[in-house]
C-alpha cells in the first residue's frame, strides 16, 4: 500500500504541467458491486427475456391504434446519386486490373 501510494504521489507530482481532465486513469473491474452495475447502459445481455433495444433505425412513419402502418413522405430515407451517364470505372474493381483471366495472362519471364 505504500509503494502504491508513492508512486501515486510521484504520477501526479510529474504530470502536473497537465489538466486533471486530460489525465483519466479508470481502473475496471470484473468484479462490480451492484450499485456499480445499475449505472452502466443497459443492453441486452443485462436485461431480461424479451429486452429489444434495437438498432438505431429512423421511423419513418407511425402505427394507428388497430396496429396499421402509415409511411411518411417526409420521413423516407432519400439517396442523392450523381449521373453515372459516361462513366468508364466499374464498381469495386481498380483501374489497373487486368480483363483476361489469370491462366490466359502472359507472363513476360516464361
Amino acid at each position: 500500500r505504500q509503494a502504491t501510494m508513492t508512486f501515486l504521489s510521484y504520477l501526479s507530482a510529474s504530470l502536473s504541467w497537465m489538466k486533471t481532465s486530460d489525465l483519466q486513469v479508470r481502473f475496471m473491474s470484473k468484479f462490480l458491486s451492484r450499485s456499480a452495475k445499475r449505472r452502466l447502459p443497459l443492453t441486452t445481455k443485462r436485461a431480461r427475456k424479451g429486452f429489444y433495444k434495437g438498432n438505431r433505425a429512423t421511423k419513418e412513419g407511425t402505427l394507428t391504434s388497430k396496429g396499421k402502418f402509415i409511411s411518411d413522405p417526409d420521413k423516407m430515407l432519400q439517396l442523392i446519386v450523381p449521373d453515372l451517364t459516361g462513366f468508364k470505372l466499374k464498381p469495386y474493381i481498380a483501374n489497373t486490373a487486368s480483363k483476361l483471366p489469370p491462366e490466359k495472362r502472359i507472363t513476360p519471364g516464361a
